[in-house]
Protein backbone atom coordinates (compact mmCIF):
# COMPACT_ATOMS: atom_id res chain seq x y z
CA UNK A 1 0.00 0.00 0.00
CA UNK A 2 1.54 4.04 -0.67
CA UNK A 3 2.78 5.29 2.61
CA UNK A 4 -0.06 7.99 2.11
CA UNK A 5 -2.67 5.53 3.38
CA UNK A 6 -0.57 4.43 5.96
CA UNK A 7 -1.00 5.02 9.73
CA UNK A 8 2.16 7.13 11.05
CA UNK A 9 1.56 7.86 14.68
CA UNK A 10 3.63 10.80 16.33
CA UNK A 11 5.58 8.67 18.51
CA UNK A 12 6.82 6.95 15.31
CA UNK A 13 7.36 10.33 14.26
CA UNK A 14 9.35 11.62 17.03
CA UNK A 15 11.00 8.20 17.30
CA UNK A 16 12.31 8.42 13.64
CA UNK A 17 13.60 12.34 13.93
CA UNK A 18 15.67 11.00 17.54
CA UNK A 19 16.84 8.10 15.82
CA UNK A 20 18.08 10.16 13.00
CA UNK A 21 19.78 13.11 15.15
CA UNK A 22 21.42 9.87 17.29
CA UNK A 23 22.41 7.93 14.47
CA UNK A 24 23.88 11.15 12.63
CA UNK A 25 25.43 11.72 15.83
CA UNK A 26 26.99 8.47 16.85
CA UNK A 27 27.41 7.17 13.38
CA UNK A 28 30.52 9.04 11.72
CA UNK A 29 31.78 6.68 9.57
CA UNK A 30 29.13 3.62 9.60
CA UNK A 31 26.35 6.55 8.61
CA UNK A 32 28.71 7.31 5.33
CA UNK A 33 29.29 3.62 4.69
CA UNK A 34 25.49 2.51 4.81
CA UNK A 35 24.70 5.18 2.84
CA UNK A 36 27.46 4.51 0.53
CA UNK A 37 26.58 0.97 0.12
CA UNK A 38 24.23 -0.59 -2.80
CA UNK A 39 22.50 -3.11 -0.35
CA UNK A 40 19.02 -1.49 0.91
CA UNK A 41 19.36 -1.08 4.66
CA UNK A 42 17.02 0.62 7.38
CA UNK A 43 17.27 0.61 11.24
CA UNK A 44 13.71 0.29 13.11
CA UNK A 45 12.66 1.29 16.78
CA UNK A 46 10.99 -1.96 18.31
CA UNK A 47 10.43 0.10 21.61
CA UNK A 48 7.96 2.44 19.95
CA UNK A 49 4.65 0.85 18.75
CA UNK A 50 4.44 -0.12 15.07
CA UNK A 51 8.41 -0.69 15.01
CA UNK A 52 8.82 2.06 12.81
CA UNK A 53 12.12 3.24 10.50
CA UNK A 54 14.13 5.51 12.40
CA UNK A 55 16.92 5.52 9.25
CA UNK A 56 16.88 4.32 5.26
CA UNK A 57 19.92 4.88 3.33
CA UNK A 58 19.38 6.06 -0.08
CA UNK A 59 19.70 2.53 -1.77
CA UNK A 60 16.23 1.18 0.26
CA UNK A 61 14.78 4.60 -0.77
CA UNK A 62 15.48 3.98 -4.56
CA UNK A 63 14.36 -0.08 -4.24
CA UNK A 64 11.09 1.32 -3.07
CA UNK A 65 10.70 4.56 -4.92
CA UNK A 66 9.50 6.89 -2.06
CA UNK A 67 11.42 10.15 -0.12
CA UNK A 68 12.98 10.22 2.89
CA UNK A 69 10.75 11.97 4.85
CA UNK A 70 7.80 9.64 3.40
CA UNK A 71 9.23 6.11 4.97
CA UNK A 72 10.88 7.75 8.56
CA UNK A 73 7.93 6.89 11.02
CA UNK A 74 6.69 3.91 8.73
CA UNK A 75 7.00 0.22 9.07
CA UNK A 76 8.76 -1.45 6.44
CA UNK A 77 5.65 -3.77 6.05
CA UNK A 78 4.67 -1.20 4.65
CA UNK A 79 5.32 -2.18 1.37
CA UNK A 80 3.56 -5.16 1.38
CA UNK A 81 -0.23 -6.08 1.65
CA UNK A 82 -2.01 -6.28 5.09
CA UNK A 83 -2.38 -9.67 4.61
CA UNK A 84 1.09 -10.45 4.00
CA UNK A 85 2.55 -7.41 6.56
CA UNK A 86 0.41 -9.29 9.10
CA UNK A 87 2.02 -12.59 8.29
CA UNK A 88 5.33 -11.06 8.49
CA UNK A 89 5.09 -9.08 11.35
CA UNK A 90 3.81 -11.73 13.77
CA UNK A 91 6.82 -13.96 12.65
CA UNK A 92 9.44 -10.83 12.87
CA UNK A 93 7.99 -10.03 16.53
CA UNK A 94 8.41 -14.31 17.48
CA UNK A 95 11.67 -14.36 16.31
CA UNK A 96 12.56 -10.93 17.74
CA UNK A 97 10.91 -11.44 20.78
CA UNK A 98 13.76 -15.06 20.93
CA UNK A 99 16.09 -11.90 20.21
CA UNK A 100 17.49 -14.44 17.03
CA UNK A 101 17.83 -13.45 13.78
CA UNK A 102 15.11 -13.18 10.83
CA UNK A 103 15.30 -14.12 7.14
CA UNK A 104 12.03 -14.28 4.97
CA UNK A 105 11.59 -13.57 0.77
CA UNK A 106 8.85 -10.87 0.58
CA UNK A 107 7.56 -9.03 -2.23
CA UNK A 108 7.47 -4.91 -2.10
CA UNK A 109 5.10 -2.43 -4.09
CA UNK A 110 7.16 0.14 -4.72
CA UNK A 111 5.39 3.56 -5.02
CA UNK A 112 4.92 3.44 -9.31
CA UNK A 113 3.51 0.15 -8.75
CA UNK A 114 6.05 -2.54 -9.50
CA UNK A 115 6.62 -5.46 -7.72
CA UNK A 116 10.20 -6.30 -5.91
CA UNK A 117 11.13 -9.86 -4.40
CA UNK A 118 13.22 -9.43 -1.80
CA UNK A 119 15.35 -11.22 0.83
CA UNK A 120 14.70 -9.83 4.00
CA UNK A 121 17.33 -10.09 6.51
CA UNK A 122 16.49 -8.81 10.33
CA UNK A 123 18.71 -8.83 13.03
CA UNK A 124 18.25 -7.18 16.49
CA UNK A 125 20.57 -4.62 18.31
CA UNK A 126 20.82 -5.98 22.13
CA UNK A 127 21.66 -3.58 24.63
CA UNK A 128 22.03 -4.80 28.43
CA UNK A 129 20.01 -7.47 28.08
CA UNK A 130 16.92 -5.88 25.98
CA UNK A 131 16.61 -5.17 22.19
CA UNK A 132 16.66 -1.56 21.38
CA UNK A 133 16.38 -1.26 17.44
CA UNK A 134 16.16 -3.64 14.85
CA UNK A 135 18.80 -3.80 11.66
CA UNK A 136 17.29 -4.78 8.36
CA UNK A 137 18.64 -5.80 4.96
CA UNK A 138 17.22 -6.20 1.62
CA UNK A 139 18.34 -8.13 -1.59
CA UNK A 140 16.58 -8.04 -4.72
CA UNK A 141 15.99 -11.51 -6.02
CA UNK A 142 13.24 -10.47 -8.41
CA UNK A 143 15.07 -12.58 -10.98
CA UNK A 144 15.75 -15.36 -9.14
CA UNK A 145 11.80 -15.43 -8.58
CA UNK A 146 10.80 -14.14 -11.97
CA UNK A 147 12.70 -17.33 -12.99
CA UNK A 148 11.21 -19.49 -10.52
CA UNK A 149 7.85 -18.49 -11.78
CA UNK A 150 8.62 -19.08 -15.16
CA UNK A 151 10.16 -22.87 -14.41
CA UNK A 152 7.00 -23.14 -12.11
CA UNK A 153 4.60 -21.92 -15.09
CA UNK A 154 6.65 -23.92 -17.70
CA UNK A 155 6.72 -27.45 -15.57
CA UNK A 156 2.90 -26.76 -14.58
CA UNK A 157 2.25 -26.40 -18.57
CA UNK A 158 4.58 -29.31 -19.20
CA UNK A 159 2.75 -31.71 -16.58
CA UNK A 160 -0.33 -30.28 -18.01
CA UNK A 161 0.64 -31.37 -21.96
CA UNK A 162 2.41 -34.50 -20.66
CA UNK A 163 -1.24 -34.93 -19.05
CA UNK A 164 -2.93 -34.05 -22.87
CA UNK A 165 -0.87 -36.78 -24.00
CA UNK A 166 -1.14 -39.47 -21.66
CA UNK A 167 -4.78 -38.96 -22.09
CA UNK A 168 -4.70 -39.27 -25.80
CA UNK A 169 -2.59 -42.21 -25.65
CA UNK A 170 -4.48 -43.96 -23.05
CA UNK A 171 -7.33 -42.92 -25.60
CA UNK A 172 -5.17 -44.69 -28.40
CA UNK A 173 -4.14 -47.59 -26.53
CA UNK A 174 -7.84 -48.21 -25.79
CA UNK A 175 -8.77 -47.89 -29.54
CA UNK A 176 -5.68 -50.00 -30.62
CA UNK A 177 -6.87 -52.33 -27.33
CA UNK A 178 -10.50 -52.62 -29.33
CA UNK A 179 -8.39 -53.20 -33.06
CA UNK A 180 -6.25 -56.05 -31.36
CA UNK A 181 -9.36 -57.87 -30.23
CA UNK A 182 -11.55 -57.27 -33.33
CA UNK A 183 -8.62 -58.76 -35.23
CA UNK A 184 -8.40 -61.50 -32.49
CA UNK A 185 -11.65 -62.32 -33.23
CA UNK A 186 -11.68 -62.18 -36.88
CA UNK A 187 -8.51 -64.16 -37.13
CA UNK A 188 -10.14 -66.62 -34.57
CA UNK A 189 -13.03 -67.25 -37.40
CA UNK A 190 -10.76 -67.50 -40.34
CA UNK A 191 -8.50 -69.57 -38.00
CA UNK A 192 -12.53 -71.83 -37.95
CA UNK A 193 -13.54 -71.40 -41.00
CA UNK A 194 -9.72 -72.85 -42.99
CA UNK A 195 -10.04 -75.51 -40.84
CA UNK A 196 -13.61 -75.98 -41.62
CA UNK A 197 -12.07 -75.84 -45.24
CA UNK A 198 -9.15 -78.14 -44.89
CA UNK A 199 -12.09 -80.63 -43.32
CA UNK A 200 -14.04 -80.28 -46.76
CA UNK A 201 -10.69 -80.38 -48.51
CA UNK A 202 -9.62 -83.67 -47.01
CA UNK A 203 -13.30 -84.51 -47.41
CA UNK A 204 -13.36 -83.61 -51.09
CA UNK A 205 -9.92 -85.88 -51.72
CA UNK A 206 -11.72 -88.88 -49.75
CA UNK A 207 -14.64 -88.86 -52.60
CA UNK A 208 -12.48 -88.19 -55.26
CA UNK A 209 -10.34 -91.64 -54.22
CA UNK A 210 -13.26 -93.60 -53.63
CA UNK A 211 -14.74 -92.60 -57.15
CA UNK A 212 -11.60 -93.57 -58.46
CA UNK A 213 -11.43 -96.43 -57.14
CA UNK A 214 -14.66 -97.30 -57.39
CA UNK A 215 -13.75 -96.28 -61.01
CA UNK A 216 -10.53 -98.90 -60.94
CA UNK A 217 -12.66 -101.89 -59.35
CA UNK A 218 -15.11 -101.33 -62.33
CA UNK A 219 -12.38 -101.16 -65.39
CA UNK A 220 -11.31 -104.65 -63.30
CA UNK A 221 -14.53 -106.27 -63.59
CA UNK A 222 -15.26 -105.49 -67.46
CA UNK A 223 -11.66 -106.54 -67.86
CA UNK A 224 -12.27 -110.05 -66.37
CA UNK A 225 -15.48 -110.55 -67.90
CA UNK A 226 -14.01 -109.97 -71.38
CA UNK A 227 -11.39 -112.14 -70.75
CA UNK A 228 -14.02 -114.89 -69.16
CA UNK A 229 -15.79 -113.82 -72.72
CA UNK A 230 -12.40 -114.16 -74.98
CA UNK A 231 -12.06 -117.68 -73.69
CA UNK A 232 -15.35 -118.99 -74.44
CA UNK A 233 -15.44 -117.68 -78.32
CA UNK A 234 -13.64 -119.86 -80.60
CA UNK A 235 -13.14 -117.32 -84.29
CA UNK A 236 -9.12 -116.08 -83.32
CA UNK A 237 -10.06 -112.46 -84.73
CA UNK A 238 -12.92 -112.00 -82.51
CA UNK A 239 -10.97 -113.36 -79.81
CA UNK A 240 -7.59 -111.53 -80.33
CA UNK A 241 -10.30 -107.70 -80.60
CA UNK A 242 -11.48 -109.00 -77.16
CA UNK A 243 -7.76 -109.37 -75.28
CA UNK A 244 -6.98 -105.90 -77.01
CA UNK A 245 -10.09 -104.12 -75.95
CA UNK A 246 -9.02 -105.98 -72.07
CA UNK A 247 -5.84 -104.82 -72.88
CA UNK A 248 -7.22 -101.12 -73.20
CA UNK A 249 -8.84 -101.21 -70.10
CA UNK A 250 -6.66 -102.75 -68.01
CA UNK A 251 -4.38 -99.52 -68.98
CA UNK A 252 -7.20 -97.52 -68.35
CA UNK A 253 -7.57 -99.31 -65.06
CA UNK A 254 -3.79 -98.66 -64.48
CA UNK A 255 -4.09 -94.97 -65.39
CA UNK A 256 -7.25 -94.49 -62.56
CA UNK A 257 -4.38 -96.69 -59.85
CA UNK A 258 -2.04 -93.94 -60.09
CA UNK A 259 -4.19 -91.50 -59.97
CA UNK A 260 -5.72 -92.83 -56.92
CA UNK A 261 -3.09 -93.99 -54.26
CA UNK A 262 0.03 -92.47 -55.70
CA UNK A 263 -1.18 -88.32 -56.27
CA UNK A 264 -0.62 -86.47 -52.75
CA UNK A 265 -3.25 -83.80 -54.40
CA UNK A 266 -5.64 -85.27 -56.53
CA UNK A 267 -6.12 -81.94 -58.46
CA UNK A 268 -2.27 -81.14 -58.95
CA UNK A 269 -0.47 -84.05 -60.32
CA UNK A 270 3.54 -83.96 -61.65
CA UNK A 271 3.60 -85.62 -64.72
CA UNK A 272 6.89 -86.16 -65.20
CA UNK A 273 6.75 -88.10 -62.68
CA UNK A 274 3.52 -89.77 -63.43
CA UNK A 275 5.17 -90.64 -66.85
CA UNK A 276 7.91 -92.49 -65.10
CA UNK A 277 5.76 -94.36 -62.84
CA UNK A 278 3.32 -95.22 -65.99
CA UNK A 279 6.16 -96.22 -68.50
CA UNK A 280 8.04 -98.44 -65.40
CA UNK A 281 5.24 -100.73 -64.72
CA UNK A 282 4.32 -100.95 -68.14
CA UNK A 283 7.88 -102.60 -68.98
CA UNK A 284 7.74 -104.45 -65.95
CA UNK A 285 4.69 -106.07 -66.87
CA UNK A 286 4.62 -106.12 -70.99
CA UNK A 287 8.70 -106.15 -72.32
CA UNK A 288 10.16 -109.44 -73.23
CA UNK A 289 13.19 -108.27 -70.90
CA UNK A 290 15.00 -105.34 -70.00
CA UNK A 291 18.38 -106.59 -71.67
CA UNK A 292 16.30 -107.24 -75.48
CA UNK A 293 13.54 -103.45 -74.87
CA UNK A 294 13.88 -100.70 -72.54
CA UNK A 295 11.49 -97.54 -72.05
CA UNK A 296 13.12 -94.76 -71.44
CA UNK A 297 11.13 -91.53 -70.14
CA UNK A 298 12.93 -87.68 -70.82
CA UNK A 299 10.87 -85.30 -69.14
CA UNK A 300 13.01 -82.26 -67.71
CA UNK A 301 9.99 -79.69 -67.89
CA UNK A 302 8.01 -78.68 -65.05
CA UNK A 303 4.44 -80.08 -65.40
CA UNK A 304 1.96 -80.05 -62.09
CA UNK A 305 -1.48 -80.28 -64.34
CA UNK A 306 -5.22 -81.52 -63.39
CA UNK A 307 -5.90 -85.15 -64.07
CA UNK A 308 -8.22 -83.61 -67.11
CA UNK A 309 -5.56 -83.05 -68.71
CA UNK A 310 -3.06 -86.15 -67.69
CA UNK A 311 -5.74 -89.30 -67.85
CA UNK A 312 -5.71 -88.33 -71.53
CA UNK A 313 -2.11 -88.26 -72.47
CA UNK A 314 -1.49 -91.12 -69.87
CA UNK A 315 -3.86 -93.16 -72.15
CA UNK A 316 -2.24 -92.45 -75.35
CA UNK A 317 1.13 -93.30 -73.63
CA UNK A 318 -0.13 -96.24 -72.86
CA UNK A 319 -1.58 -97.44 -76.19
CA UNK A 320 1.70 -96.15 -78.08
CA UNK A 321 3.90 -97.55 -75.90
CA UNK A 322 1.90 -101.38 -75.58
CA UNK A 323 1.93 -101.37 -79.74
CA UNK A 324 5.72 -100.61 -79.14
CA UNK A 325 6.03 -103.36 -76.88
CA UNK A 326 3.64 -105.51 -78.54
CA UNK A 327 4.49 -105.51 -82.44
CA UNK A 328 8.12 -103.24 -82.68
CA UNK A 329 10.00 -106.01 -81.59
CA UNK A 330 9.49 -109.64 -83.41
CA UNK A 331 11.04 -112.67 -83.11
CA UNK A 332 13.41 -110.97 -80.02
CA UNK A 333 14.85 -108.22 -81.83
CA UNK A 334 16.05 -105.76 -79.09
CA UNK A 335 15.74 -101.78 -79.03
CA UNK A 336 14.42 -98.86 -77.11
CA UNK A 337 11.49 -96.92 -76.73
CA UNK A 338 11.73 -93.27 -76.05
CA UNK A 339 8.51 -91.13 -73.83
CA UNK A 340 9.65 -87.55 -74.35
CA UNK A 341 7.70 -84.28 -72.98
CA UNK A 342 9.49 -81.03 -74.01
CA UNK A 343 7.92 -77.35 -74.40
CA UNK A 344 8.50 -75.78 -77.69
CA UNK A 345 7.75 -72.28 -79.56
CA UNK A 346 4.22 -70.04 -79.05
CA UNK A 347 3.43 -71.90 -75.97
CA UNK A 348 3.28 -75.51 -77.27
CA UNK A 349 4.15 -78.68 -75.59
CA UNK A 350 5.41 -81.76 -77.59
CA UNK A 351 4.46 -85.70 -75.57
CA UNK A 352 6.63 -88.28 -78.18
CA UNK A 353 6.57 -91.82 -78.08
CA UNK A 354 9.14 -93.53 -80.19
CA UNK A 355 10.43 -96.81 -80.91
CA UNK A 356 13.31 -98.17 -83.12
CA UNK A 357 11.71 -101.33 -83.71
CA UNK A 358 10.13 -102.84 -87.11
CA UNK A 359 7.53 -100.01 -87.90
CA UNK A 360 4.30 -100.58 -88.18
CA UNK A 361 2.81 -101.09 -91.97
CA UNK A 362 1.23 -98.04 -94.03
CA UNK A 363 -2.29 -100.09 -94.20
CA UNK A 364 -2.39 -101.02 -90.67
CA UNK A 365 -1.58 -97.24 -89.86
CA UNK A 366 -4.49 -95.76 -92.03
CA UNK A 367 -7.10 -98.03 -90.52
CA UNK A 368 -5.76 -98.76 -86.90
CA UNK A 369 -8.00 -98.31 -84.08
CA UNK A 370 -5.24 -96.93 -81.78
CA UNK A 371 -4.23 -94.43 -84.03
CA UNK A 372 -8.31 -93.22 -83.89
CA UNK A 373 -7.71 -93.82 -80.16
CA UNK A 374 -4.95 -91.53 -79.73
CA UNK A 375 -6.17 -88.98 -82.15
CA UNK A 376 -9.50 -88.65 -80.22
CA UNK A 377 -7.57 -88.05 -76.64
CA UNK A 378 -5.68 -85.85 -78.33
CA UNK A 379 -8.43 -83.95 -79.50
CA UNK A 380 -9.57 -84.13 -75.33
CA UNK A 381 -6.56 -82.10 -74.91
CA UNK A 382 -7.06 -79.25 -77.44
CA UNK A 383 -3.99 -81.54 -79.43
CA UNK A 384 -3.06 -83.22 -82.75
CA UNK A 385 -1.67 -86.52 -83.37
CA UNK A 386 0.48 -87.17 -85.79
CA UNK A 387 2.60 -90.93 -86.23
CA UNK A 388 5.02 -91.14 -88.81
CA UNK A 389 8.07 -92.97 -88.82
CA UNK A 390 11.20 -92.53 -86.78
CA UNK A 391 14.65 -91.10 -86.43
CA UNK A 392 16.56 -92.41 -89.31
CA UNK A 393 13.30 -94.18 -91.26
CA UNK A 394 13.20 -96.94 -88.25
CA UNK A 395 10.40 -97.14 -86.11
CA UNK A 396 7.57 -95.91 -85.50
CA UNK A 397 6.71 -92.35 -83.58
CA UNK A 398 3.57 -90.96 -82.24
CA UNK A 399 3.50 -87.50 -81.39
CA UNK A 400 1.10 -84.78 -79.60
CA UNK A 401 1.39 -81.07 -80.06
CA UNK A 402 -0.78 -79.25 -77.62
CA UNK A 403 -1.28 -76.16 -75.56
CA UNK A 404 0.75 -75.75 -72.14
CA UNK A 405 -1.76 -75.26 -70.02
CA UNK A 406 1.31 -73.41 -67.46
CA UNK A 407 1.87 -70.71 -70.60
CA UNK A 408 0.47 -67.62 -70.56
CA UNK A 409 -1.12 -66.75 -73.28
CA UNK A 410 0.05 -63.93 -76.00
Amino acid sequence: MPASNQPRTREGQAAAERGVRDIEARGGPFVAAVEATRMPMVVTDPTVLGNPIIYANATFLELCGYEREAVLGQNYFFLLGEHAALEVAARVEAVMAAQRRFIEDVPFRTRDGREVWVSMFVSPVVEDGRVVQHFASFLDISDRVAREHELREAKETLERRVATRTRRLQEVNARLQEEVERRQRTEATLRDALAQGQEDIRFRDFLIREVNHRTKNALQLAVSLLRVQARQIDDPDCRATLETATGRLRRVGEVHSLLTYRAGNPNAIDFPDYLRRLCEEMAEAMAPSPEQVSVEVEADEEAVWSPDLVVPLGLIVGEAVTNALKYAFPDGRSGRVWVELHAEAGGQMRLLIEDDGAGMPTERRAGSLGLRLVEMLAKQVRGRAVMEAGRGGQGTAVAVIFPDPSAKPD
